[in-house]
C-alpha cells in the first residue's frame, strides 16, 4: 500500500523501501518482490526466471525499470561545459535523437556511474536526457544540481522496457516507429495525448525499446503492450541473466568508483580526443592507461560441471595461486550452464588451466568469449 510520498517523488513502503509507481500493477500480476537499490522491485512472476529469460530471447519481455534516474537538462553552453567535466564525450557534437553509452567520472577517472545520454528536442529547445542507475541517484542528483541550471529531475515518469525480437511488432501495432529504425535511436512520440520518449535500446542484448512515460499514463501503456500474446512480464532476475549472457557490465559488479572505463575494457565508449582535455575528470590518468599495457583483462567464464558461479568467487592458476575474481555469475538458460564474467591477471591468460574456488575446493572452468550469446541489435538501413 502506498502510504507516503518521498522527496524524490517515489512512494515509500511501510518497510522503508521505496515503491515504483506501478507496484500495485505488478503485485496484481503475481510479482515476487525483493529489495534492490532501496526499492521494492519485481524479481520474477509466476512462470519463473528461466521462462522469462527464454521468452525475451524468443519473443518479447516487459520490464519496469522505473527505479532508475531520469533527468532533462537544457543543452546550453554552460550546462554542456559543466557536464563535460564529468562525461568523457564531446556533448556539443552529439547529434539529436541518438543515444550514447557513457560515464560520470570522478577526479581519478573512476566510474561514479554508467549512463545513457542523448539529446531530444522539446518545445523547440534542445535538451540533454540522461538515464542513470537507481543505486547512484542520490549522488548523481547532487552533481547535477550543483553544476547545472534549467534542469528537471523526472520523478513523475515511469521507465518501461520491452525487449526481444518481437518488441518492434508489439510496439508498432499502436505506434509508428519510423523515427527510431536503428539501435540507439531516440525520439518523442504521442500516447494518450502526452509526450513519451522512446529509445531503441536496452540491456539484454536483444532488439528492444525503453519508454519514458508520465506516471498517470503508464498503466494504460503497459496494459496496451501486455495484452499482446507475444509479451510476458519479466523481473530483475532474468534481466540480470540476460545482461550477463550479453556480456554487459553492471555497476557495483564490473564497474565502480575505483575502476576506470579503460580498466573495465570499456574504452570504446570514450571520446579519445576528450582524454587530452584537462577539464575532463581524470583525463591524464585515462590517457596514460590507454597508452600502457593493461595488467588485467575482463574475461568470460563457463563451468565444466554443475558449479554455480557467483560474484566474488576467486580465480586461480594451476598452482592454485589467486589471479583474479568473478564479478558476475549466473545460470545461462540458453547455454544451460553456469557462466560468469571477471577480471584476471593478463600475464596468466595463456595458462594451461583456470580454477574457481568453491567452498574451499578448486574446480576447473574454461575461458570463453564475451558475449556468450550473439547480440541482436537492429542496425543498418
Amino acid at each position: 500500500m502506498q502510504i507516503q510520498r518521498a522527496e524524490t517523488g517515489d512512494y515509500l513502503s511501510d518497510t522503508a523501501l521505496k515503491y515504483i509507481f506501478l507496484n500495485d500493477f505488478h503485485r496484481e500480476h503475481g510479482a515476487k518482490f525483493v529489495p534492490f537499490a532501496g526499492y521494492e522491485m519485481p524479481i520474477n512472476y509466476k512462470k519463473g526466471i528461466i521462462n522469462e529469460h527464454l521468452h525475451v530471447r524468443e519473443k518479447a519481455g516487459i520490464f519496469d525499470v522505473s527505479h532508475m534516474g531520469q533527468i532533462l537538462i537544457l543543452a546550453n553552453d554552460k550546462n554542456i561545459s559543466s557536464l563535460e567535466i564529468y562525461i568523457p564525450l564531446n556533448i556539443k557534437k552529439i547529434p539529436s535523437n541518438k543515444c550514447h553509452y557513457s560515464f560520470i567520472l570522478n577526479k581519478k577517472g573512476g566510474i561514479v556511474d554508467d549512463i545513457m545520454i542523448s539529446k531530444i528536442i522539446i518545445n523547440n529547445q534542445e535538451n540533454i536526457y540522461i538515464v542513470y542507475n537507481a543505486s547512484r541517484k542520490k549522488i548523481l542528483n547532487e552533481i547535477f544540481k550543483n553544476i547545472c541550471d534549467n534542469y528537471s529531475i523526472l520523478n513523475n515518469r515511469c521507465l518501461i522496457a520491452i525487449q526481444g525480437p518481437s518488441s518492434y511488432s508489439v510496439l508498432s501495432s499502436f505506434l509508428d516507429l519510423f523515427k527510431i529504425e536503428n539501435f540507439l535511436d531516440i525520439d518523442i512520440f504521442q500516447f494518450d495525448n502526452t509526450d513519451i520518449y522512446i529509445s531503441r535500446s536496452g540491456y539484454t542484448g536483444e532488439d528492444g525499446f525503453e519508454i519514458s512515460i508520465p506516471n498517470d499514463n503508464s498503466e494504460n501503456f503497459i496494459n496496451q503492450i501486455f495484452k499482446n500474446e507475444n509479451t510476458l512480464l519479466c523481473g530483475l532476475g532474468c534481466r540480470d541473466s540476460l545482461r550477463v549472457e550479453a556480456g554487459l557490465s553492471l555497476y557495483g559488479n564490473e564497474i565502480n568508483e575505483d575502476i576506470t572505463p579503460i580498466q573495465a575494457n570499456l574504452s570504446w565508449a570514450l571520446d579519445k580526443k576528450r582524454l587530452e582535455d584537462d577539464n575532463l575528470n581524470g583525463s591524464s590518468i585515462l590517457l596514460q592507461q590507454l597508452q600502457e599495457t593493461k595488467n588485467t583483462i575482463k574475461i568470460g567464464i563457463i563451468t565444466l560441471n554443475k558449479t554455480m558461479l557467483r560474484n566474488n568467487m576467486t580465480l586461480h592458476n594451476s598452482e592454485k595461486k589467486e589471479i583474479g575474481n568473478i564479478t558476475s555469475g549466473c545460470f545461462s538458460p540458453v547455454l544451460k550452464k553456469s557462466i560468469g564474467m571477471g577480471y584476471i591477471n593478463k600475464v596468466t591468460i595463456r595458462m594451461d588451466k583456470l580454477y574457481v574456488k568453491v567452498r574451499g575446493d578448486f574446480e576447473e572452468v574454461i575461458i570463453d568469449n564475451i558475449p556468450f550469446v550473439k547480440k541482436n541489435y537492429k542496425k543498418g538501413g
